[in-house]
């Protein structure tokens, strides 16, 4: 690349980082407007944490350990998928915004500045509620590992941060994947909803107590067993308990690639129909 190109690709990224800072400064001002809001939003992600908690810790107290998993080891389990969606709704839940942000008229404007899409999307609406979301996602984390008292090695805890943010690149790549196809096929929104659903169902328990169907499709369809799951069985040194071999459990950074690659595709294809056809 010669130096005008190089030159030319830095001012038009200095371009687009300045409209996408405008438009989240204009996203964090809507919201701080309302005090009410404010308020609610943080109260939200608060009680939707400490609900999925409380279920899982009333399902598993009140029963044995289900297939050699203690409470402990499934709050944590529960723990770091809480805390790779709260990352995710920080930087990218507005995705899930797109149908409403069509509606409203201001998807369309995104096309029109000169910033990356996706890039304005994430930033059109400061996502309150992820403040709720982290703290109580880290408080639980703390409490988990306060109570396994696990031998921390250079290597477990590396493990463990890697975990957490390969677990929030498959929300994002999955989000990404419903955005496009929502683009594609306007009325299928609903998928938006389905998908959080699922994981939120799903992802916070291990994948040995669910039918051998379920086990399947979460490994080999819809990756959530990738979002917590067998990275946390590696961090517990549970690996050779996993369904499909032990292999999995080293895997989750790479399925999380992957699946980026996926949903990226996925979202330009998407964009590139809506250009053509809108909604």
């Amino acid at each position: 690349m010669t130096g005008v190109a190089r030159t030319t690709a830095g001012a038009r990224t200095r371009r687009a980082w300045r409209a996408a800072g405008a438009t989240g400064r204009a996203g964090l001002r809507e919201r701080l407007a309302d005090k009410a809001d404010f308020a609610l939003a943080i109260v939200n992600g608060v009680t939707y944490q400490v609900t999925v908690l409380l279920f899982a810790t009333v399902v598993f107290t009140r029963f044995p350990p289900l297939a050699g998993w203690t409470v402990g080891q499934v709050l944590l389990v529960s723990s770091v998928r809480l805390l790779a969606h709260a990352v995710f709704v920080l930087g990218f839940t507005n995705v899930r915004e797109i149908p409403y942000l069509i509606r409203q008229g201001r998807f369309d404007s995104f096309l029109l500045r000169p910033a990356p899409v996706l890039l304005q999307v994430c930033t059109s609406r400061f996502p309150l509620n992820a403040v709720g979301d982290l703290t109580v996602a880290v408080t639980s984390l703390g409490v988990c590992l306060s109570m396994l008292r696990l031998d921390w090695t250079p290597a477990r805890a590396g493990f463990l941060v890697l975990a957490v943010a390969s677990g929030a690149v498959l929300e994002l790549a999955l989000a990404l994947c419903t955005a496009g196809v929502v683009l594609l096929r306007p009325g299928s929104e609903a998928l938006f909803s389905w998908l959080d659903t699922v994981i939120g169902s799903f992802g916070n328990y291990p994948l040995n107590v669910f039918p051998a169907v379920l086990r399947a499709a979460f490994t080999f369809v819809l990756p959530v067993a990738f979002v917590a799951f067998y990275p946390v069985a590696a961090v517990l040194g549970k690996a050779d308990t996993v369904p499909y071999g032990p292999a999995l459990t080293l895997v989750a950074p790479l399925v999380a690639l992957v699946w980026l690659g996926v949903g990226r595709w996925a979202w330009r294809a998407g964009l590139r129909a809506y250009r053509r056809h809108g909604w």
